[in-house]
């Protein structure tokens, strides 16, 4: 057949023609866990100026005759626009029930006539403009007489809370519910803990039905909007499409608020600081593929391409496998940062199964890595020259053709192979990041921990862009070296359309000259740290004798684990740095130049290979990417759904946190400043608020530095400062691990620091107690 297809075989190809509803139908009766009244759809194909094509006519009547009798039928409509993410179209077009097999053919006239309607015309002009495309298909399904029919939401339509599926239904078919004839009943399902809510005739077939909603939700990923009927006893899907108010992105447009899918806890900590500015589409894509190749959905979330990481999503998974919820948001503290007094940390339902699979795929892939394990640790010890090389071929590439073969080939082995050699490495290596201060400070004090945890580490890798300056200035160090170490690391290191400094011939001269007119001594001011800790090591084990052995195990790995993870990031920027060449080249080959950034990477990819042009999309992509770069920084932790315009046009806006349950738009007292404590010490002196590196040069010596967050691109400022305090961070952030090692007193993760704190305010930092005390 050309035009009407099984649904539970529908082809691939064929699903953009068969509309919302038919594809929606076929995936779930794919899956084979959902129970859903077979059927077929004629394609759109089928019609022409709203007319059934002659052989498309002599399909439906052969369909026809082969369909069982015993049945009856319902004749639905399947538009190409019908049941998507952007518009539901309920009740629009014509739902013909009940249907006997000899009034099949003129059903099917009448619902795929009900295209041209003016109520369709007007929802269409309404909710998707003049340009929106048109066809309809139809489903012939089984129709299921049922005794009771209903709608229900996998979340709450308006708040987006997913911890309870809400419901409705009433006696009979679903018909009465939309079109308000009949009451409805209402009732919830707990959808953490199984647990019904509502009336006694609808709790026998309650748990099933959640078992199919949840099923369908992870599935889709997105929040959805089910009807179901019940029939013999029987619970049925009828239909499931997203939920159209809680849309977290339209991908078209690169239109994203990552708050309007589900009520969540997001937070910038860690995650703002290496993201410190709205990422391009392409970036987000790749975001989007780590959430993907990790298995946890939205993790790596997005509010006006400011990048979060969603707390709500990290404590599911650990509530998921028993732990309660105050514990498992202690065990992510660090991580997520300090959260409003009264507030909790919402949980969705977690499917624990999918995500152990998930992961034991990702640790035990079918097409394994074949390097030993030696090769391994080469391949990890040589990716930078590695990355190098593949950047100077593929700049030597000419042709669309050669450079998706070189995608296919060497750098889709380097992804597989480099990923399963840096996972390897790693192993438990990073745990004792987190272990190590709490266990000094319980045998001894949080004093003895800071001072022990600060000036042990020596050179890590996000300190070599300042410390090998000096190195370049006495001769120890070429300039070309310099590059060839620290040439990838940049402030928007991780942006793939952000520049890299040795794209710059004339790097590093300017910061060369900056360092030497500074007059500062950075070696020096590290081997003071060095000589701090040392005397406090000295003090722990003359306090503590019998820990001596104890206490040099534990700062030994604290400081591997330190120089790995920054080992680690340097590693991932120079991948960053190879995917950035090719996608350069890309950019060049196919005449989009800069503009393939407002791309995503599986659409550059079938560009490259001619499969499709997804040019179109560009200057709706960069019209939103070029605005969302005239937003401040967003809160550094949003609780619940977050409007950036309205937040913007509030004269008395927070910027430590937003919840929408609060009155969190009280304007802030010009008082005192609090946070974690990032790095010990205490100082008094004159703040300077930057909130943007272009900005740097307004910072004098002894300044006390205010800003959103640091990351390496803002190492070069710190020998400049007496003390720095961050609204984004905590312990283990970039500007606590630095400060330490230098002797910088630091505050990180305040919240609010930059819209508290003015330029020229007398303040004192105690780095050691987390505190910005305001003077004058």
């Amino acid at each position: 057949m050309n035009y009407i297809y099984d649904l539970k075989t529908l082809p691939e190809d064929k699903t953009p023609l068969s509309g919302g509803k038919a594809a929606s139908l076929a995936r779930m009766l794919k899956a084979g866990n959902i129970c859903v009244p077979f059927g077929y759809v004629l394609t759109a194909d089928a019609f022409k100026d709203g007319e059934l094509l002659p052989s498309a006519s002599e399909e439906l009547h052969h369909l026809i005759e082969e369909l069982p009798s015993k049945y009856t039928y319902a004749v639905r409509s399947s538009a190409l626009n019908e049941d998507s993410g952007d518009a539901s179209f309920a009740g629009q077009y014509e739902t013909l029930t009940d249907v006997p097999q000899e009034k099949i053919f003129d059903a099917v006239k009448e619902v795929s006539a009900s295209a041209g309607n003016a109520r369709v015309t007007e929802y269409t002009r309404a909710n998707l403009g003049e340009a929106a495309r048109s066809g309809i298909a139809v489903v012939i399904q089984r129709f299921v007489k049922p005794e009771m029919a209903g709608v229900l939401f996998t979340s709450d339509v308006i708040s987006g809370r997913d911890d309870h599926l809400v419901g409705n239904f009433v006696h009979g078919e679903g018909e009465k519910l939309v079109s308000g004839v009949e009451n409805a009943e209402e009732f919830r399902i707990d959808a953490l803990h199984y647990a019904y809510e509502g009336p006694s005739d609808m709790k026998p077939y309650a748990k099933k039905l959640s078992q199919y909603c949840k099923a369908i939700r992870r599935s889709y990923g997105v929040p959805m909007d089910i009807e179901w009927a019940v029939s013999g006893k029987k619970v049925y899907i009828l239909q499931a499409r997203p939920i159209t108010t809680l849309r977290r992105l339209n991908m078209d447009t690169y239109e994203v608020n990552g708050t309007r899918s589900g009520y969540k806890m997001l937070t910038r900590t860690n995650v703002g600081e290496i993201f410190m500015k709205p990422v391009s589409p392409m970036t987000f894509s790749v975001l989007e593929k780590i959430n993907d190749f990790i298995g946890l959905p939205e993790w790596l979330d997005n509010i006006n391409g400011q990048p979060y990481m969603n707390i709500s999503v990290m404590c599911s998974i650990l509530v998921s496998f028993g732990k309660s919820r105050e514990s498992a948001f202690a065990a992510i503290k660090d991580l997520a940062g300090n959260i409003p007094e009264g507030a909790t940390v919402p949980v969705s339902p977690f499917d624990k199964k999918t995500f152990l699979k998930n992961l034991k795929t990702l640790l035990f892939p079918k097409n394994k890595c074949k390097l030993s394990k030696k090769e391994k640790h080469e391949l990890v010890l040589n990716l930078p020259d590695i990355s190098r090389q593949m950047a100077r071929t593929i700049r030597g590439i000419d042709t669309k053709e050669e450079l998706i073969q070189y995608w296919d080939g060497p750098m889709m082995s380097l992804l597989s192979d480099g990923l399963a050699a840096i996972m390897k490495e790693s192993g438990t290596s990073l745990l004792p990041l987190f272990s190590t201060r709490k266990k000094i400070a319980k045998v001894s004090d949080e004093d003895m921990a800071n001072r022990l945890c600060g000036g042990c580490v020596g050179v890590l890798d996000c300190m070599k862009p300042l410390l090998l300056l000096e190195d370049v200035l006495s001769g120890k160090l070429s300039k070309d070296e310099y590059v060839h170490t620290c040439g990838h690391r940049c402030v928007d290191e991780m942006e793939l359309m952000a520049p890299r400094p040795y794209e710059d011939p004339a790097f590093p001269d300017d910061l060369i000259e900056q360092h030497r007119q500074s007059g500062v001594d950075l070696h020096k001011m590290q081997q003071e740290q060095q000589v701090a800790f040392e005397a406090a090591l000295a003090e722990f084990k003359s306090r503590y004798p019998s820990k001596k052995k104890w206490i040099d195990k534990k700062i030994a790995k604290f400081v591997h684990a330190n120089t790995f993870r920054e080992y680690m990031r340097s590693l991932g920027v120079w991948l960053f740095s190879t995917f950035r060449e090719f996608l350069l080249q890309a950019g060049k080959l196919t005449g989009l130049n800069n503009d393939v950034f407002m791309l995503t990477m599986t659409e550059i990819l079938d560009l490259l290979r001619g499969q499709d042009d997804p040019t179109g999309k560009i200057e709706a992509r960069k019209a939103n990417f070029l605005r969302y770069q005239e937003y401040p920084s967003f809160p550094s932790l949003i609780l619940g759904r977050f409007d950036p315009d309205a937040w913007v046009s509030d004269p008395n806006r927070r910027s430590d946190y937003f919840w929408d349950e609060a009155a969190t738009s009280e304007a802030l007292s010009a008082s005192d400043v609090k946070g974690f404590p990032g790095a010990a010490g205490t100082i008094t002196g004159t703040v300077k608020v930057i909130t943007d590196l272009s900005r740097i040069d307004e910072v004098k010596k002894g300044d006390i530095l205010v800003t959103v967050a640091t990351n390496i691109g803002w190492t070069l400022v710190f020998p400049r400062v007496s003390a720095i305090v961050t609204d984004i961070g905590a312990p283990l952030s970039h500007a606590a691990i630095v400060a330490r090692e230098f002797g910088i007193p630091a505050v990180v993760g305040c919240g609010n620091a930059t819209t508290v704190l003015k330029t020229g305010d007398v303040v004192t930092v105690d780095g050691a107690r987390g505190t910005v005390t305001k003077i004058s």
